[in-house]
Formats: C-alpha cells, structure tokens, sequence
C-alpha cells in the first residue's frame, strides 16, 4: 500500500479476532446476478466497481429483498456507496466473479462502453433492523488532496463503541489504519467525544502508480458495539466486505468516504 504512509508504521502480521453473538440469519445462494456501468468520464477501474455494485443490488432483488427499498438505493445515484447496502436488510456475505467484460452497445443514436459483470453470491437476510441511534459522524475529509498532502479527519460517536477504519485502493487491496496494532491501541471510543486522527503521527498520501494523474481511494469507517476484530492478513475490499456483512445489523454503523490523489 503506497495510499497512505504513517512515520513508525508497522502492520501487525495477524489481527485478532473477537466474533459478536450472531442472531439467527437467512442465508441465501444466487447465480448469474448481473451488473453494468457505461464508461463515461469515470476509469475503467471505477467502471467496474460500479457494476459491481451492481450486480450485488441484483443479488439482493433476487434472494427477496424488498424492492421498494432497493429503488430507493438505485434512485440514490451518486449519492450512494456500497458500504450503505446493508441497510436495506440485507447483504452479500460472499461473491464470486463469473463473467466481466466491456461491451459496446448503442444508445440512442451513439455507440458507448459498458462494463459488465456477473456474480454469483451468498446474500444474508437480516432479521433485525440497523440502529438508528448508533451513530458515527466523520468530518474533515476533503473529496480531492494533492501527492504527499496530509490526511487528517475527527470522528464524533454517538454512542460508546469500537471503531475500525480501513484504506482502499482501486483495485480493490486495502489496510487497516486504526488500530494499527503498534502505536495506536484499540480502545472504547466514548459517547460525543470528537477524536482527531492519526492519534499519532501523520498520514502522507501517495499514488500507487505514479504515472496516473488521479486515483480513487476510499476509507469505510466500521463502528460496533462489540470488540470485533478483522483476523485476516491478506486485507481487500472483497474480503472485509464480507466480514462486516456477517455482523447483525443492529450491532453496527458504518460511513464511507472517497477521496482523489492528484498529482
């Protein structure tokens, strides 16, 4: 990860895991979910993500999510993220890519790219409602930076609870940011109380592939109620996607933030 660059950062080679008392849930298996996005002022990268996307929200109609509240997600546009469909429900605990591929296809009387993907996927269905009072308010965070500008942001809890931030790149590889294990313990984040991050140090970001002009980059921000730990080394967003959709909805929240890195 070349995103962000803390002073003294060494990532621990294993976090540990702490796994909440989980309610009863429904899973359910679906194939051939699909997804699509038109390559239009965006990446090919952020193409695919979108259809991916997608493709997960066909997932959700497909195992019985409600449709009245998926329309209110797609209708949502660019307003909404992918860290915001839980909270319709359900969620996609698991998925494999079957097919991708950019076609050209016509609309109206131009030709245009449209990047396309299936999914197979395990869908939970959740049994209890997210929390309306537990809450994460997170500020500071600019939709644009300049290389080797510095990162900082505040996170406000409205309730007591454990926080757990995670760095995305594009192509889906990520880190944990906090806790980092060495120099910034896991503790309880108190009710109302703002907390400016880093607690220690700094973050510099940096491009990954420095012949880009721009990358996307993302944090999701999860806050529990319990002392629950992503146990795996290898971190993508695939893979803590998936954890989180594990977890009751009404044990946690979650903001989602994207950011550009410009030269």
């Amino acid at each position: 990860m070349k995103a962000i660059i803390r002073t003294a950062l060494t990532l621990p080679a294993l976090l540990l895991l702490t796994i909440a008392a989980a309610s009863a849930q429904e899973s359910v298996q679906v194939k051939d979910a699909t997804g699509s996005c038109v390559i239009a002022n965006i990446t090919p990268e952020k193409a695919k993500e979108t259809a991916l996307f997608n493709a997960k929200i066909e997932a959700l109609r497909m195992a019985g999510i409600p449709e009245q509240l998926l329309s209110e997600i797609t209708q949502a546009g660019e307003m909404f993220t992918e860290a915001s469909v839980s909270n319709v429900g359900g969620d996609v605990t698991n998925y494999k890519v079957t097919s991708e591929d950019i076609e050209v296809m016509q609309q109206g009387k131009a030709k245009v790219m449209v990047y396309k993907v299936v999914i197979n996927a395990t869908v939970v269905k959740y049994d209890k409602k997210a929390d309306p009072t537990f809450q994460l308010q997170v500020d500071g965070i600019k939709s644009a930076y300049k290389e080797k500008e510095l990162l900082s942001f505040t996170v406000t809890p409205h309730q007591n609870g454990y926080l757990r931030i995670f760095l995305f790149e594009e192509d889906g590889s990520g880190e944990q940011i906090y806790p980092d294990g060495t120099r910034e313990p896991d503790m309880i984040f108190t009710q109302d109380g703002t907390i400016k991050f880093p607690l220690d140090g700094y973050y510099v970001l940096s491009k990954s592939d420095r012949t880009k002009a721009k990358e996307i980059n993302s944090l999701l921000f999860l806050f529990f109620k319990d002392d629950i730990r992503f146990a795996e080394s290898h971190i993508t967003r695939q893979a803590v996607d998936s954890w989180k959709a594990k977890i009751p909805l009404d044990r946690r929240t979650q903001v989602f933030r994207e950011f550009a890195i410009e030269r």
